[in-house]
């Protein structure tokens, strides 16, 4: 079996795309509904590897390999000698062909992206990029399952981004064009998306103005504006970014039940007022415990060889069928495939 990555969106086809967002949808209605998962993951091991603190993607790997009867093991910077710890470095290939080799699946943090194209490259074992200065596949990911859940479908849905073109940004363009929905990217001339990896993608549309972007949105989504190797030229950033801030004056330009989306961490007062990230149209809550759902179905889709059985077991159309499905399955819990 190829051994899978997600080192950007790219790695996914469109029916993947798909399929992880329904396996994690039914996965948390099946949690919901039952209170706990079979153990499809029993005896696997995940090796997480983040330069720098995380929250939301440490907490959601960590809780989504247990919840499947795997665990986790946390490598730091200073212990994988990655990101900044580089200049230490133990031999990368010797770090991540021995940590590829303890642990089943690896995922990575770090900003570096040719650091994580490195990591992904050596990697005995299936691999996921947690985040880096140019892709955030797996946000990109619980995004849409977030827009799914809220509007029963990513098809034909038109999203909005506003600010910096940040790795936000493009990964939610690479998987808006992989599921047909329209994604408009509004940025100042100097911050666009660079032509060349958006110049491909179906429903893209670049523009400078705010407002155009935003008309008739139903996802209205923003990003950090100082990213932590920019903070150096913070306040220049905001007086070029002030015009893209996102109030209830611009959410008044988009659809009225719109929703709003942040990654997270955010600064109220730059990239969005209070009285949007808190108000009724704000989605961040529900947008951030989405990615344990979607690293639930990231890790079966990595790891489980009836991954196609399972996917298929989930599809719209098929009630009932995907709690049989993981029945079965939770009869090879070492993922083997049927006998």
């Amino acid at each position: 079996m190829t051994r899978k990555q997600l080192l950007t969106i790219d790695d996914l086809t469109a029916s993947d795309v798909l399929d992880v967002i329904a396996v994690a949808d039914a996965l948390e209605e099946h949690k919901q509904r039952f209170g706990h998962l079979p153990a499809l993951l029993r005896g696997k091991c995940l090796g997480m590897i983040f330069d720098e603190t995380s929250l939301r993607t440490r907490t959601a790997f960590e809780r989504a390999i247990g919840d499947l009867g795997g665990q986790a093991i946390h490598y730091n910077g200073a212990e994988a000698r990655v990101g900044r710890h580089a200049a230490k470095t133990e031999h990368l290939p010797d770090f991540v062909n021995v940590a590829g080799r303890f642990n089943d699946v690896l995922l990575s943090r770090i900003y570096d992206f040719a650091a994580q194209e490195a990591i992904c490259a050596l990697s005995p074992a299936p691999f996921i990029n947690g985040m880096c200065d140019e892709h955030h596949p797996t946000q990109a990911l619980c995004d849409f399952l977030t827009v799914k859940r809220q509007f029963g479908t990513v098809e034909g849905i038109r999203i909005a981004f506003v600010g910096d073109g940040t790795n936000i940004a493009l990964s939610l363009a690479q998987t808006a064009a992989k599921v047909g929905a329209r994604f408009t990217c509004a940025t100042p001339a100097a911050m666009a998306l660079p032509a060349d990896r958006t110049e491909h993608l179906l429903g893209f549309t670049a523009t400078t103005d705010p407002q155009l972007a935003v008309k008739d949105a139903q996802v209205v989504v923003a990003d950090a504006w100082i990213p932590m190797n920019k903070a150096d030229e913070a306040e220049a950033r905001r007086a070029q970014l002030a015009p893209y801030r996102v109030t209830p004056e611009l959410m008044a330009h988009a659809r009225p039940d719109a929703i709003f989306l942040h990654n997270l961490p955010a600064y109220r007062g730059d990239e969005v007022v209070p009285e949007v990230i808190d108000g009724p149209q704000s989605m961040i809550y529900p947008e951030a415990v989405a990615r344990l759902h979607i690293a639930r179905a990231l890790l079966l889709f990595c790891l489980r060889p009836d991954w196609a059985d399972l996917a298929a077991a989930a599809a719209p159309g098929t009630p009932g069928a995907f709690a049989g499905r993981l029945a079965e399955a939770a009869e090879r819990p070492t993922g083997g495939a049927p006998s």
